[in-house]
Formats: C-alpha cells, structure tokens, sequence
C-alpha cells in the first residue's frame, strides 16, 4: 500500500470536506465527523484515485444531480489515514 502516500493535497482537503473537518472541534485529539460523503455529479478521478487505494468507497446516488451521480465516502482505512496525517483520532457520530 506504498502507493497511499501518493495522495495530493486536493484529495486531502477533499477527504477533510467529506467528513466536515473542522480544527476548532478537535476535542482532546480527537475529531467526531458528523457527516461522511461527498457527492459528485459524475465520476471524480481525485476520488476514484482514493477508492482504488482503499482510502475511499463509491456507489451510484440516483438522487443527486448531473449524468451519473456519484456517492464518495472515507473508508476506515481513510479515517485512519487522515487522522494520522492531521495527528487527530477520527470516529464517525452515532
């Protein structure tokens, strides 16, 4: 998995914007995402890129808008991956 450190700082502001990162709401180290997804209104290929390095996980959103809506989201992989990267413990909200 070499290949994740291969990750551009567009993908990473766009993994911080999918799960609504914000600094002011570190607590202790610790972030709680309250959403997780980004939604685009085709394929992406910064996300794709993501997905195929197991950072990332896509399926078809039928309601969104554009040709061929797509539904990213981080894997667990991706909330680790970031969290080391932003030295801060990432767990999605109940």
């Amino acid at each position: 998995m070499n290949d994740v450190l291969n990750v551009t700082a567009t993908q990473i502001d766009d993994m911080k914007h999918c799960i609504g990162f914000a600094i002011q709401r570190v607590k202790r180290g610790k972030y709680k995402a309250y959403r997780n997804r980004y939604i685009a209104s085709d394929d992406n290929r910064g996300w794709d890129d993501l997905v195929s390095k197991g950072l990332a996980r896509k399926q078809s959103f039928k309601n969104g808008s554009g040709e061929n809506p797509q539904l990213y989201y981080l894997s667990e992989e991706g909330f680790r991956f970031l969290g080391g990267l932003l030295e801060v413990k990432i767990t999605e909200m109940d």
